[in-house]
């Protein structure tokens, strides 16, 4: 039994890091490449069996997160800790200023993708 659930958990590591990685990091925060709407899906998909929020939210924080680097309004801010940079954000509340400061990014890209609201809902 032990055999088979190995090959599963690899599968199920590898799809989710490609939906953060490919999907909330590479596609819906920075717009490094288009991708159609199977692809979106597939990689929506394995974002939200990451469990790091929903794509339009990590890709909101992310964008913060390179405007205001390395400051309180930095939702990965290193300063607080190795820990919390790679985890320990998604363990505690936002600072204040991470919500006030996302609120005013322009956003309407992620809002206009049907994957994302889908997902949002």
């Amino acid at each position: 039994m032990l055999i088979l659930c190995f090959p599963a958990a690899v599968f199920c590591f590898m799809f989710s890091a490609l939906g953060i990685t490919a999907g909330a990091h590479r596609l819906w925060s920075h717009r490094s490449y288009k991708a159609s709407l199977p692809l979106r899906i597939f990689l929506g998909l394995g974002n939200s069996m990451a469990f790091q929020n929903d794509i339009f939210e990590w890709a909101r924080d992310h964008r913060v997160h390179h405007k205001y680097s390395e400051t309180d309004v930095d939702p990965h801010n290193a300063s607080r800790g190795f820990f919390f940079a790679h985890i320990g954000w998604l363990l505690v509340r936002k600072h204040p200023d991470v919500i006030e400061r996302g609120r005013k990014l322009d956003l309407s890209d992620l809002m206009a993708d049907k994957v994302v609201k889908l997902q949002r809902k």
